[in-house]
């Protein structure tokens, strides 16, 4: 009777506590404001002089309160992060396309006496390229806070990132040269040339301006995942004892180089969000 009664209480302990822990978690959702980055400290000619871009964050997350002061989230985001670059950039080789095949492209070159052209002697032109990356991510943070009614708080941990597609977006119309500079088209043969005849004009003319407007998927040429931190700041407004609305603040940074070929840089992708979200308590 009495292994009985205390496997009872036991049990209602275990129910009261599981009821306890669970009336603690929190459950929301949130959306912001996204300022994504793409930086490369290598130098490298393909990712230098990239801009911020803008976009979107949103997600859902479940918080579990270990002490009035610190608690543990756990998030799934889904998360807009790119950059954008314009003038004079470097093309690759694999966008030469229209310009036949990169050996006929070569002689051509060698027949005018020039250097011929690689990913790390690339051809370059005029135009506007937006880089748009989607990753879903998962953080889990470390939470910090203070308050009642208004409550402020910091967070910060690891996450890590699943690349969902990836675009490269060109627009523009541009003279395409063998230098950075700009100063030296690339020419092709004449086919009015005429050794004879002086107003045929000369052997090699100058390419005409090319349209650079593409949209071009390139989620094969980087990596699939990435690992980084988050950390932030924000503001709670509690209602009342279930419902609560919070403003925060949050910067990014990927540990992991997007690209899966070097000689197309070592970029690290991050951003800074600004978002409003909402949550429950259970």
């Amino acid at each position: 009777m009495k292994t009985i009664n205390s496997r009872l209480v036991l049990f209602l302990f275990l129910i009261i506590f599981a009821q306890t822990i669970m009336a603690q978690v929190k459950i929301g959702a949130k959306a912001g404001y996204s300022i994504g980055r793409i930086t490369d400290e290598s130098d490298n000619i393909y990712t230098e002089d990239y801009e911020s871009s803008s976009g979107v964050d949103i997600g859902v997350f479940v918080e579990y309160p270990v002490s009035d002061l610190f608690s543990l989230q756990l998030e799934v985001l889904f998360t807009q992060r790119g950059g954008e670059r314009t003038g004079l950039q470097p093309i690759p080789t694999a966008a030469l396309e229209d310009f036949g095949s990169l050996v006929e492209l070569n002689y051509m070159l060698h027949l005018q006496g020039k250097a011929p052209v690689t990913d790390t002697n690339p051809l370059y032109a005029d135009f506007k390229n937006v880089s748009e990356l989607r990753y879903v991510e998962i953080p889990l943070l470390g939470k910090l806070g203070w308050g009642d009614t208004w409550r402020f708080y910091v967070e910060a941990g690891p996450y890590v990132g699943f690349l969902m597609s990836s675009t490269q977006k060109t627009s523009g119309t541009s003279l395409i040269t063998l230098d950075a500079q700009g100063t030296d088209p690339l020419r092709v043969f004449n086919p009015i040339h005429d050794p004879s005849d002086p107003s045929s004009g000369p052997l090699w003319v100058p390419v005409p301006p090319q349209d650079f407007d593409a949209d071009t998927d390139t989620k094969e040429e980087l990596n699939t995942y990435n690992v980084g931190f988050h950390a932030g700041s924000g503001l709670i407004r509690r209602i009342n004892e279930k419902h609560e609305v919070f403003i925060g603040f949050r910067g990014s940074w990927g540990a992991r180089p997007i690209q899966k070929d070097e000689v197309y840089g070592k970029s690290h992708v991050g951003g800074l969000v600004f978002s409003l979200g909402y949550a429950y308590t259970l």
